[in-house]
């Protein structure tokens, strides 16, 4: 597993994908162009894992076995040793899943609200409730997105750009309040889709010990 690290400052941000399947093929080329940018970022501890791996058994994130397995504790250990205050997790999926992901009925079959299409079938919503209400605050930001693969390439440069746009923002930003600020700018209607599902969501799951819930 590759990791780079570049420290110049105390707010950590950890960019980690491929956490199953064969999905770090196709997470990890865009998390090398960031860690190609990543140096030149002030005021930052960043940490870039292109891929736990890229060809594991596929045990789904939103399950407690996944967490047992080799990547579900190389992922555990990366957040307890590092702290972040954002965290950004990169998935890849196949066409046929995306009916499935955006459904409005995810929440009643798989347990979590649906993801949000930013466009160019790029998705985003919040990280696994077994994470978000373990490992981090409501004052930190963490964002899963996934990206489409088994694409034509030309689309495929699109879809790596449109994601590296978000990321970007994550080397960027010095706060959550900055980072939705921004996020809210660049995709009005879907991001406000996406909190009003995230608020609905841990609502009725709320974190043991915060009384404010935060979006993301």
């Amino acid at each position: 597993m590759k990791l780079y690290r570049f420290r110049s400052g105390s707010i950590c941000k950890l960019f980690v994908g491929g956490l199953h399947g064969d999905e770090g093929l196709y997470t990890a080329p865009v998390l090398e162009i960031l860690a190609g940018e990543a140096e030149t970022v002030p005021d930052a501890d960043i940490i870039i894992v292109p891929a736990i791996t890229t060809g594991a058994r596929y045990v789904g994130v939103l399950t407690e076995a996944y967490y047992h397995t080799r990547e579900g504790m190389i992922l555990t250990g990366l957040i307890k040793r590092y702290k972040p205050r954002f965290y950004f997790e990169l998935h890849a999926y196949s066409e046929k899943s995306y009916s499935r992901l955006t459904s409005a009925e995810r929440e009643k079959i798989e347990g979590v609200p649906p993801f949000v299409d930013l466009g160019k079938r790029v998705l985003i919503g919040s990280i696994a409730p077994v994470l978000r209400n373990t490992l981090f605050s409501t004052d930190d930001f963490c964002l899963t997105i996934e990206l489409p693969h088994g694409i034509q390439r030309d689309h495929a440069v699109t879809v790596r750009e449109h994601v590296l746009d978000i990321l970007r923002l994550g080397l960027r930003c010095r706060t959550k309040i900055e980072m939705l600020g921004q996020l809210r700018r660049m995709y009005p209607e879907q991001v406000e889709r996406a909190e009003e599902l995230f608020l609905q969501y841990y609502r009725s799951h709320p974190y043991p010990s915060a009384p404010k819930l935060e979006p993301f």
